[in-house]
């Protein structure tokens, strides 16, 4: 889903620009697994928006979803590398952009 540089050498992946789809992305990026309701909670959504957004990352390949049946049912998610990869380079290009803005190469 990764979109080609364009003549600046840059290009957004679009796909992860979504702020819902990003603060996913970045929550999980230092954790292994991470709860449903972790993320539900810290992003501040609904269970419902969030788990749109969750199927819409699985669906690309970006992450890894388990339902696991102890006491309850808990379901916790985490990066696949392919969505570790896109989101690295989504950073990476952020970082140049901005070093671009500041002045910098």
């Amino acid at each position: 889903m990764t979109t080609a540089p364009d003549a600046s050498g840059t290009a957004i992946d679009e796909f992860l620009h979504t702020p819902a789809r990003l603060n996913i992305c970045s929550l999980l990026a230092p954790a292994d697994w991470v709860t449903f309701s972790f993320l539900r909670d810290t992003i501040g959504t609904s269970d419902s928006a969030l788990s749109k957004q969750v199927t819409a990352l699985e669906q690309a390949g970006y992450v890894e979803v388990r339902k696991e049946r102890a006491v309850r049912r808990q379901t916790s998610v985490r990066l696949t590398d392919a969505g570790r990869d896109a989101f690295d380079s989504y950073l990476a290009t952020l970082e140049l952009l901005v070093a671009r803005a500041r002045g910098g190469s």
